[in-house]
Parts: C-alpha cells; structure tokens; sequence
C-alpha cells in the first residue's frame, strides 16, 4: 500500500460512519469503472492544447456548476 492511500484511509478513519461509507462508496465506483475512465489520443491532444493555451479561460466551481446545471445534469 503506498503512502498517500495510507493518508487518506486514515483520514476517512476519523470520519463519521456515514461519512465513511460515502468515501468507500466513491474509492468502489472508482475502481468499478476505472477502465472506463479512458481518453482516446485525438481526446487527449486536444487537452493537451488547450491547457498549453495562455490565453484559456478558467471558471469557478460555482460558474461550473451552474453550466452542469443549465445542462441538466
């Protein structure tokens, strides 16, 4: 087990139990569908472009998740 997974169970030890059954819930759909999770070269050429980009505009969690929202997601 390396280091930083040690850290964050014991973290996620000293959390309320329902607490703790939401971070195990999201560390099993991670590893569920961890395969999935995968970008195709084009998909990561283009991220690669735009984080290179000076120029890109950023947006706040918030303005984030009102776009997610306006979306319907």
């Amino acid at each position: 087990m390396t280091k930083m997974l040690r850290d964050a169970i014991s973290q996620v030890e000293k959390l309320p139990d329902g607490e703790q059954d939401a971070a195990a819930g999201a560390l099993l759909d991670y590893l569920t569908h961890r395969r999935d999770l995968r970008v195709s070269d084009e998909q990561l050429a283009e991220i690669r472009r735009r984080r290179a980009d000076p120029n890109r505009k950023l947006v706040s969690h918030e303005e984030a998740r009102a776009r997610i929202k306006r979306l319907g997601a």
